[in-house]
């Protein structure tokens, strides 16, 4: 049997800074907080966050859920809400890690949060350069094999050492 291929393609630009809330366990609160206050808004630390993913990935410390949805967070009474207007790009970009780890982008902000809080106690603080590494792209693919009923998920980064440019300064 022949199946008839369909292909589309969509563009994406609104809302431009959607609103999500992320939700934080309370013992990572104050880390949070000072993480923030370090990069100077939680967007910035998002952004240095999902920089690091490359580094986490070939470290092996991300997660790799063999599940076909994706995992949440534990049931936490303490979480925190965390309200903030991501841009667009941002959110794609977590989206897409988040997916091919297999969690939820709330989760994998939380994931990410605790692997930077373990290197800020494990590795000593350098005055110098940032050892970050900036995702020029993050492409998200997934698939499923019809005859095994396997699905499949990866992620490729293009990389610079640079920083985008970002068109969101100010933002809280």
């Amino acid at each position: 049997m022949k199946r008839k291929l369909d292909h589309w393609k969509t563009q994406a630009i609104e809302p431009g800074r959607p609103a999500c809330t992320f939700l934080i366990p309370a013992d990572l609160e104050v880390f949070l907080r000072k993480r923030r206050d370090d990069h100077r808004w939680v967007i910035s630390y998002l952004e240095f966050l999902i920089g690091q993913a490359l580094r986490y990935r070939a470290e092996g410390r991300l997660p790799e859920v063999p599940r076909v949805t994706r995992r949440y967070q534990a049931d936490d009474p303490t979480i925190q809400r965390w309200h903030v207007r991501v841009p667009g790009e941002l959110w794609t970009e977590l989206r897409c890690l988040a997916g091919s780890c297999g969690v939820t982008m709330c989760n994998m902000f939380v994931i990410l949060i605790r692997l930077d809080q373990q290197d800020q106690v494990r590795v000593p603080k350098n005055v110098g350069a940032s050892s970050c590494v900036f995702g020029y792209r993050i492409v998200f693919l997934q698939s499923v094999c019809m005859d095994e009923g396997i699905t499949r998920r990866s992620v490729v980064f293009e990389v610079s050492s640079d920083p985008p440019k970002c068109n969101w300064a100010h933002q809280t």
